[in-house]
């Protein structure tokens, strides 16, 4: 009598194959109760309340806003920060000012700032956001 072709390795080849099938078909049977298709719109919707909780009912009553929520935020106008040269460049007539308090550097140019100034000078100066980053809009000469 022959002796069987079937080895081990065979045997295990198949059981991995089998098992790989059976988690596909636990997953795939998994996603279709986890779906979300055929949910009306009314059924995804999550609310806000006005303290900033997620809740599945609307809220009871319509948020009322106040006069100052439409208003846009202050940003400080009128208060100056302060700092010192810290590069300048004197062919291109540009530099920064890193701020004393939080280290972060400013460009100014000698047209913005519209004053030459010297490394290591203290200055305080106002600055606006643009889309290069910090820069310079107001400068005065500490003494």
């Amino acid at each position: 009598m022959g002796k069987s072709q079937i080895t081990f390795n065979k045997k295990e080849r198949v059981k991995k194959k089998q098992l790989k099938k059976q988690q596909k078909q636990e997953k795939r049977e998994l996603h279709k109760v986890d779906n979300n298709k055929g949910k009306t719109l009314e059924e995804m919707f999550v609310y806000v309340d006005e303290f900033g909780n997620l809740s599945n009912t609307p809220p009871e009553r319509k948020y009322q806003f106040k006069e100052e929520d439409l208003l846009p935020p202050s940003a400080g106008e009128d208060e100056y920060e302060y700092g010192k040269v810290s590069y300048y460049n004197t062919e291109g007539h540009y530099g920064f000012i890193r701020n004393n308090i939080t280290k972060q550097t400013v460009y100014f140019n000698d047209k913005l700032a519209g004053k030459t100034l010297q490394i290591d000078q203290q200055v305080k100066y106002k600055s606006i956001r643009t889309k290069q980053g910090d820069q310079i809009s107001e400068v005065f000469i500490n003494v």
